[in-house]
Parts: C-alpha cells; structure tokens; sequence
C-alpha cells in the first residue's frame, strides 16, 4: 500500500498515513512503543478533512510517537 500522507510529528519525527479518511473512519495505530499499538475508535469530536487534522488530535490525545496511521 502507497502511503497518502507523511507527518512531520512535533518531537522532529514522522507518522506516515495510509488510506481514505471518511467521517466514520477508525484508524490503526502504531507506536514506538509496540505496547501502545492499537486500533482507535474513539470520537474525534470533528470530522477530519486530512491527514494532518488526524495526526495532530492522535499525538495530543493518543501518543506522541505514532509511526503509523491507516484507515480500517
């Protein structure tokens, strides 16, 4: 799968995306630390137009250090 979008992360790392956002999306997570990995279901409380919206509310919200998001 072709990454769509790569994420420049606030500690000087990367997130790279894979998929279509859709309003309802859930997203698979990957963490440097292997034991936060996950899938994210939660309710981002808006619906994200892009990548960058996802990436910015996971690293606040989830983890800082996502290496990975795709859409499930």
């Amino acid at each position: 799968m072709i990454h769509e979008h790569v994420y420049k992360r606030k500690d000087g790392g990367e997130t790279w995306c894979y998929g279509t956002i859709q309003w309802d999306s859930n997203f698979s997570v990957v963490c440097e630390d292997e034991h936060k990995d996950g899938i994210w279901t939660g309710d981002l409380g808006f619906e994200p137009e892009n990548w960058d919206q996802v990436c910015e509310y996971l690293e606040d919200y989830y983890d800082p250090q996502i290496e990975q998001l795709e859409t499930c």
